[in-house]
């Protein structure tokens, strides 16, 4: 079985790129959830 090289380099890439995209939006969801628990606090 022979792995061309360029090919694989070509998918890590888009693996990392994958990967930073999940993250990112993870980032932006936590961040809006703060930003709502600061407009709205939690009543008592």
């Amino acid at each position: 079985m022979s792995v061309n090289m360029e090919d694989l380099k070509i998918a890590f890439e888009l693996l990392g790129f994958g990967w930073g995209g999940v993250f990112v939006v993870l980032f932006i969801i936590y961040l809006a959830s703060k930003l709502l628990t600061k407009l709205f606090p939690i009543k008592k």
